[in-house]
């Protein structure tokens, strides 16, 4: 099967795919496992991370193309790698956390009053600015765990 967005069908349609890692979907069992691995240590490569958690046969396999193949995988895979190849780090940690997020509302670990459901839709700006707020935060902890040589190294230097 030939891969390529933006692709035009015989029926005249053209092929939209997704354009940023926002777009995609994802196997929110898969996010997870991989959060879980990461809790215990391991290190990982975000992009890659990334295309791991992507459920490439629910977004491109379908009765009208057909059963993804392995091959037809790792060709949609390479093509997303090349995409976002230059896309910034925080933005990918910042995707995965917040399937990571999804998947435990999904799963009751994290429930959210309905009070603060209302307020996140009656009041849709004032939500984001929390959101930028606790984002910054976040990643300033993130940045002092990594700079800790305690934390890295078990040791200071």
């Amino acid at each position: 099967m030939n891969w390529n967005p933006g692709q035009t069908h015989s029926n005249g349609d053209q092929e939209q795919w997704p354009e940023t890692p926002g777009e995609l979907v994802y196997n929110l069992d898969r996010v997870l496992e991989m959060f879980a691995r990461v809790q215990e240590g391991e290190q990982i490569d975000l992009l890659e991370a990334l295309l791991d958690c992507a459920d490439w046969r629910v977004m491109f396999g379908s009765t009208g193309s057909g059963i993804l193949k392995p091959d037809d995988v790792e060709a949609i895979r390479n093509y997303y790698r090349s995409r976002f190849a230059e896309v910034d780090r925080y933005y990918l940690a910042e995707q995965i956390s917040t399937q990571l997020m999804t998947a435990l509302m999904s799963s009751g670990d994290i429930v959210f009053s309905d009070e603060l459901k209302q307020f996140g839709r009656d009041n849709p700006e004032l939500w984001q600015e929390i959101r930028s707020f606790f984002g910054r935060k976040e990643l300033s902890t993130a940045m002092l765990m990594l700079a800790d040589t305690l934390s890295r190294n078990g040791q200071a230097r």
